[in-house]
């Protein structure tokens, strides 16, 4: 066998890559999901867009849970209030999408892109997000509640008056990261970059502190302290030491 005829066909390899979704095609997709959906799996399909290019796609209020979106480009996309329970977001390109009030109960966001994501008020109960990139996304008020931000990228990101009760956080970068407010009991934090960060009104009962940098944060008290669970590893801001 010649070297040329070990070569995959060039038309499939064109035809297996990344490409625009029409219109249309999204339209049967959801139309087959939602029959899936209210067929409990015994009709219709679910909806994978595994790897398509979706950029401003409006899908604002759709039902799409359980939907496939792994390694999608949805930068820009429109999914206020869509329900996406249990949706497959891995190493998905979210930036500057819109997700604010969504439905992501236990969906799968791992290793995605989500600069400057808007996802104020978003249910984010048990998400798993490790190592997503979240920088100067704004979580406004969105309960994360269990969700996994281990190794997390969360620089500048809005947690202001956020749900993070039981959340592991273990490893992420909260730096310059705005946690006013923040129901942050039981938490996970350790070995968490915190500079800089600001924790005024921050609720710490019984979070875990140890290894933490928490230098140059703004707002935190010796009573947040006292009440979270810190050890000699944990590094406090100057006038707190």
């Amino acid at each position: 066998m010649s070297e040329r005829d070990q070569l995959p066909d060039e038309q499939a390899v064109l035809d297996s890559g990344p490409r625009p979704l029409e219109p249309s095609e999204l339209e049967e997709r959801l139309a087959r999901h939602s029959e899936w959906l209210e067929s409990r799996g015994q009709a219709g399909e679910r909806a994978s867009f595994e790897r398509a290019l979706m950029q401003d796609a409006y899908l604002q209020g759709a039902n799409l849970r359980g939907a496939i979106f792994s390694q999608a480009n949805l930068q820009g996309a429109e999914l206020q209030n869509a329900d996406l329970f249990k949706a497959d977001f891995t190493q998905a390109n979210l930036q500057g999408a819109s997700l604010h009030k969504a439905r992501l109960r236990q969906a799968n966001l791992e290793g995605g892109h989500l600069i400057g994501a808007i996802l104020q008020a978003a249910d984010l109960t048990q998400a798993r997000m490790q190592r997503c990139d979240l920088r100067d996304a704004d979580l406004l008020e969105s309960v994360l509640r269990q969700a996994d931000l281990a190794e997390a990228y969360c620089r500048a990101a809005n947690f202001f008056m956020a749900d993070l009760r039981g959340a592991q956080c273990g490893e992420a970068i909260l730096c310059g990261a705005d946690l006013q407010g923040a129901e942050l009991a039981g938490a996970d934090l350790r070995r968490c970059q915190i500079q800089d960060a600001r924790l005024a009104g921050a609720d710490l009962e019984g979070a875990q502190l140890q290894g933490a940098d928490l230098l140059d944060s703004m707002g935190l008290t010796a009573d947040q302290i006292a009440a979270a669970r810190s050890d000699e590893t944990t590094r406090l801001p100057t006038y707190l030491r």
